[in-house]
């Protein structure tokens, strides 16, 4: 045996003696540990914990913890597959959706409701997705019950000021609808929003207050209400819906 082979087989061993001392540490450490670990890695990147699965068997059981496809971060994948994706990927993504992964149960609400006009079905994944944190989910969730008018137009209400209690999440909402705006191009509109009236009283009462537009950075007096506030921006979301802007 050369020179050569002896230096192949060394780094061989060597490779063998690291993966099983790697797979030692991992399978020393507690369940519970490896899962949080996991749902880090999961929330920042799908490829990091494809390549934890790889590493060890430890690792390879707890990616399948629950909590896991609820933290796992899809942001890279495209809201519409207009190429056949791979089936491995496709139950990845149904098992976001199924185990509670907000940005998942966003992208199944808003293909469900205006893409294949399942409406029930669409408001109740943005519902999900809303109730985990999701603010472009709150946002689609509350535009689409205000424009309803009636009892979901307060429900709808109540959803929407909830965002908006800082000045920070003005900011957010202007991302939130920029976003929206991008999913929505991705996709095929079947069903539109009919908007209805939105009940309010400070016409009447001619209520003046300041409030913060949304598209700039700067305090306005205005004639109305929240709800007067909300209603100028739910037609803005129907013109995005449209197409119009």
């Amino acid at each position: 045996m050369d020179k050569r082979e002896m230096n192949c087989i060394g780094i061989k061993r060597k490779r063998r003696s690291m993966k099983r001392s790697r797979q030692g540490v991992v399978g020393s450490l507690p369940g519970d540990l490896l899962i949080d670990v996991l749902a880090r890695v999961a929330s920042s990147s799908f490829t990091d914990l494809f390549n934890a699965k790889l590493c060890c068997r430890d690792f390879l059981g707890a990616a399948e913890d629950e909590s896991i496809f609820q933290h796992v971060s899809i942001d890279k994948f495209p809201v519409i597959h207009w190429f056949p994706p791979s089936e491995e990927l496709l139950s990845f993504l149904k098992q976001c959706v199924d185990k509670g992964n907000p940005e998942a149960m966003f992208r199944q609400g808003m293909i469900e409701y205006f893409s294949r006009a399942r409406i029930e079905t669409g408001l109740e994944y943005l519902k999900r997705a809303t109730e985990k944190g999701h603010i472009e989910a709150a946002y689609v969730y509350g535009m689409i019950l205000l424009s309803r008018g009636g009892q979901s137009s307060q429900q709808g209400l109540n959803i929407l000021n909830s965002m908006k209690v800082s000045r920070s999440n003005y900011l957010k909402i202007r991302e939130c609808r920029a976003k929206i705006k991008a999913v929505i191009r991705e996709m095929w509109i079947n069903n539109s929003i009919s908007l209805n009236e939105v009940g309010c009283k400070c016409q009447e009462k001619n209520i003046c207050i300041r409030k913060r537009n949304f598209d700039d950075e700067e305090d306005v007096d205005v004639i109305g209400c929240d709800a007067c506030g909300w209603y100028r921006e739910v037609i803005s979301f129907c013109k995005i819906v449209d197409g119009v802007v």
